[in-house]
């Protein structure tokens, strides 16, 4: 809450409010206490991750035995987030997730923007101040909140850079896995930098986004030409999705065999294109297609017209048999069906990790604050408002702690994790 808040709050309930200094000093001390919380988690956090690999990697565990700081290779999710869009904010974040456990392993804050400086500069532009006082205030001005002197759209590839580089020494991990954007620029800035001599960082698909990038695909080609409008046989919005969809479910329910996968993936179109006159459904499973699970029971299968009310055009499937370049979706398929099946999809569990990120952190951060004192709310939970009262002192109440509970739970079920009671 910021003082104008504050300010309101009490001309409401009818108490006095807090002088502006007195606000500003139990500020810093709150966000003091909140920097050692996060910290600490963060801290906690890498604890847990090491051994996670060394329970699931006898190799690991066996360095980790012989030497307890000894560096090893995990695989992060890693993405970027902005303040404004439209690449125009002065804030940036990058964060790494560790993709086997789902902790935030680290963080970068950007900044472009320092407010003490701006007010300086304007009173210097005023006339307010001489250039000796203003230069003699900048030399005492360690504590700048600007870190970063570029545009906003290079702020991921720079939060990237800064943690590749440190992380054999500060959490003593090699990021050799990469799951970002399927068009992030931070890979290949992290590539040229080079920060592991003789280990090589492989780049690894998101389902969320290999999903997002075919639903663009066919909407444009529902454009060309007569593949688009209204009516049988035409591409429209909901035979997009529902090309979309079953894209979506062959990568998932084949993770592991790329062979399966590519398969899966020409039956989802082939059954798309199925009509009554000439059925497509042989490469189609019984645990999805209507048509094939009719059969094993032997039943007559439903008319396509019924079924598939908005079943893809003949001339597909001409272009298919023929096996030529005719038809753009076939080309569509043919390029998302190679591009990278095999990397996709290690870590689809945790696509959504850097986004949930992005949702907490700018709906809660008070940005004219110094980069680091974002970081208690990367690392915040409702429960961390209760160690952050015990460092200043401060009694909880049942009610706090009911409250925290509550939120807690409510956050636990957004996240599709289920937390037994204590």
């Amino acid at each position: 809450m910021g003082y104008a808040a504050l300010k309101k709050i009490s001309k409401v309930l009818g108490i006095p409010s807090l002088h502006l200094k007195t606000y500003q000093r139990h500020n810093r001390k709150v966000t003091v206490a909140e920097i050692e919380r996060g910290l600490g988690s963060l801290h906690r956090a890498r604890e847990q991750i090491r051994q996670a690999y060394a329970e699931v990697d006898t190799d690991v565990a066996r360095l980790l035995m012989e030497d307890e700081d000894a560096v090893i290779n995990i695989s992060v999710s890693f993405d970027g987030t902005w303040h404004k869009r439209g690449f125009t904010s002065n804030y940036g974040i990058g964060v790494c997730i560790d993709v086997l456990t789902g902790l935030v392993i680290d963080f970068e804050v950007l900044s472009s923007y320092c407010h003490a400086c701006a007010l300086k500069n304007n009173a210097k532009r005023e006339g307010k101040i001489t250039d000796r006082e203003f230069e003699s205030w900048r030399e005492a001005h360690t504590d700048c909140a600007k870190n970063f002197a570029g545009s906003s759209k290079a702020m991921e590839q720079e939060a990237a850079k800064r943690m590749w580089a440190r992380s054999v020494s500060c959490p003593q991990v090699r990021y050799t896995e990469m799951l970002s954007d399927g068009d992030s620029a931070a890979f290949k800035e992290v590539v040229a930098l080079n920060p592991y001599p003789g280990h090589e960082i492989v780049k690894l698909e998101c389902i969320n986004h290999a999903h997002k990038r075919m639903g663009t695909a066919l909407r444009q080609l529902s454009k060309l030409g007569k593949l688009g409008g209204k009516g049988l046989g035409k591409l429209t919005p909901p035979k997009c999705k529902a090309l979309q969809n079953f894209y979506r479910g062959a990568i998932i329910n084949n993770q592991g065999s790329v062979d399966k996968m590519k398969a899966e993936i020409w039956a989802g179109l082939l059954h798309n294109m199925s009509s009554d006159d000439n059925p497509l459904h042989t490469r189609c499973s019984p645990s999805w297609c209507w048509y094939r699970r009719a059969e094993e029971n032997g039943e007559t299968p439903s008319p396509t017209s019924i079924t598939l009310k908005t079943f893809c055009h003949v001339k597909w499937e001409r272009s298919l048999s023929l096996c030529t370049t005719e038809c753009p979706v076939t080309v569509c398929y043919s390029a998302c069906s190679m591009e990278g099946l095999k990397m996709q999809m290690s870590a689809s569990t945790l696509s959504y990790g850097p986004d949930v990120q992005k949702q907490y952190l700018w709906g809660k951060a008070e940005l004219r604050l110094q980069p680091v004192w974002l970081l208690p709310l990367l690392m915040m939970v409702p429960f961390a408002m209760l160690a952050v009262m015990d460092k200043l002192w401060l009694q909880c109440t049942v009610i706090t702690v009911n409250a925290c509970s509550y939120t807690d739970m409510v956050r636990l079920s957004k996240a599709n994790i289920f937390s037994p009671p204590v």
